[in-house]
């Protein structure tokens, strides 16, 4: 579970302020590549998402949540109230020596605690601050407040989900936040790679909106390439314009196929035992097939539902076919995959004895590989540690803040 002596981020300090899932995403990356991350936590109850519990054995009113320790795993736990000028004076000193600063609060609160990016870089010229909001904060509607959802809806991302003669459906997973967070990696990344080159410091402004709508590979293509012409709809099941390339109803659940080429149709059609189909003129085209959609899905989820077990209908697929092909799993059977969960689940255990599976980085380096560096902190659990090492905090000092209530430290039992 301990991260390699040599990793990319070994040196690199982070301030993470962020909350929920978009901003610690990206900071437990950085994490999982040695980087040293400081989640800081408003008191008295510290980050909304430590309080999201499924059942009543996912930890107690002191231990982090799993929803908390999944994002938050490897960081080192301080809590300060920064909303009094005492909590924002320690904050400032941090960020002197820290090399990213990273927050998600609605777009001018920090500001007005004295700590946006004009503050923070006056006393550390070479922070990369990074801040993600709905809009961006170039936006008329910088003010607004979003989440996910709404970062899915207006970047055009739920207007592609679902029937298209039903209501959009929502994916039942965070796909902006994650896809934000993933840019918000490689924004700092790249940042940190501009400043070793030249010393400077810089300001990211990320948008959950922005980084949805940039996942739109083909669909803007289309709408520009035809004049407004085409504006791409949802297709359901299936992908728009393309026939089979979706999801469908096997003999154990659901198989997604991607049929790219006419060559491919011939010998999914040719294998299945239905070379027949191919005799029919318009069931050789694209454009045939996406007419005659119901009949031919019903001959292929005949054929899938003949076979033995999903397995085996990819094996011929994927291995016979070579067709891009595979089962539609739920979160659990990935994670009791043997293959699958290898490069995808870690278990560690918690300060209170819980085994938790956690996501494993998804970046394989060959020669600085990632690694979960611990279990998530208590609200506050490294207080006192890290302001002592980092600033120089005496004893007498910290025991003053947190009797004051500007510092708040918790302890595992």
């Amino acid at each position: 579970m301990m991260g390699s002596q040599k990793q990319i981020f070994n040196g690199v300090r982070v301030l993470d302020l962020t909350q929920w899932l978009a901003g610690p995403v990206a900071t437990r990356l950085m994490a999982d590549l040695g980087a040293e991350v400081l989640k800081v936590e408003l008191p008295p109850f510290g980050e909304q998402s430590r309080r999201v519990r499924f059942g009543k054995n996912d930890g107690s009113r002191i231990a982090p949540s799993s929803y908390f320790a999944m994002q938050n795993r490897g960081k080192r736990g301080v809590c300060i109230d920064f909303k009094r000028p005492e909590g924002v004076a320690i904050v400032k000193e941090m960020a002197s020596s820290c090399d990213v600063f990273f927050e998600n609060f609605a777009p001018g609160v920090l500001a007005r605690y004295g700590l946006d990016y004009e503050a923070l870089s006056a006393v550390n010229p070479k922070i990369v601050m990074c801040s993600i909001s709905t809009y961006g904060l170039t936006s008329p509607w910088r003010a607004r407040i979003g989440n996910d959802l709404v970062g899915l809806a207006e970047g055009g991302l739920l207007h592609m989900m679902g029937e298209p003669d039903a209501a959009p459906a929502y994916p039942a997973s965070a796909i902006a936040d994650h896809m934000t967070a993933l840019n918000a990696f490689g924004a700092i990344s790249a940042a940190l790679f501009h400043r070793e080159r030249t010393g400077e410091g810089q300001f990211i402004d990320l948008a959950l909106v922005d980084c949805a709508y940039a996942s739109h590979d083909w669909q803007l293509a289309a709408w520009g390439a035809s004049d407004g012409a085409i504006d791409p709809q949802r297709g359901g099941t299936q992908r728009t314009g393309t026939f089979p390339y979706g999801t469908f109803r096997s003999r154990d659940g659901f198989v997604a196929i991607s049929c790219i080429d006419e060559k491919q149709w011939a010998a999914l059609i040719t294998r299945m035992g239905r070379a027949d189909l191919l005799e029919i003129e318009e069931f050789r085209t694209n454009a045939g097939r996406l007419q005659n959609q119901a009949m031919l899905t019903a001959a292929i989820e005949e054929w899938l539902q003949s076979l033995p077990s999903d397995d085996e209908a990819v094996r011929i697929m994927a291995d016979e076919l070579r067709m891009p092909v595979g089962r539609v799993l739920s979160v659990g059977q990935i994670a009791r995959d043997p293959i699958l969960s290898e490069r995808t689940v870690e278990r560690i255990k918690s300060p209170d004895g819980r085994e938790l599976p956690m996501l494993k980085s998804a970046h394989k380096f060959s020669k600085t590989p990632p690694a979960i560096p611990g279990p998530a902190p208590y609200l506050g659990e490294n207080t006192r540690e890290v302001l002592r090492n980092l600033c120089g905090y005496s004893d007498e000092k910290l025991d003053s803040l947190i009797e004051s209530g500007v510092l708040v430290e918790t302890h595992p039992g």
